[in-house]
């Protein structure tokens, strides 16, 4: 990964942080006491909030690709049937 997108990773990576911690905060203070309940609070946030965003992000990105790949092999398909029609004319 290039440093610039290290950069960009960090600096949203940051901001999610300084969301998830007011979250945090704000229902469930006691959490921010000590490392466990840090620990619990952060995972759960990822868990709950931020994998699944993630998962879902990475899953229509596939889609997408595959219905691409998809409407690229009907064209070249249906091209290649032309062509054999020509020839065989």
């Amino acid at each position: 990964m290039d440093a610039s997108k290290a950069e960009q990773i960090k600096s949203h990576a940051r901001a999610i942080a300084e969301l998830l911690y007011t979250e945090t905060a704000a229902t469930t203070p006691e959490q921010l006491e000590n490392f466990e309940g840090i620990e619990q609070a952060v995972r759960g946030h990822i868990l709950d909030h931020v994998g699944p965003e993630i998962g879902e992000f990475f899953v229509k990105q596939q889609a997408a690709t595959e219905l691409g790949a998809a409407v690229r092999s009907k064209a070249s398909l249906a091209t290649s049937k032309s062509q054999k029609s020509k020839l065989n004319s």
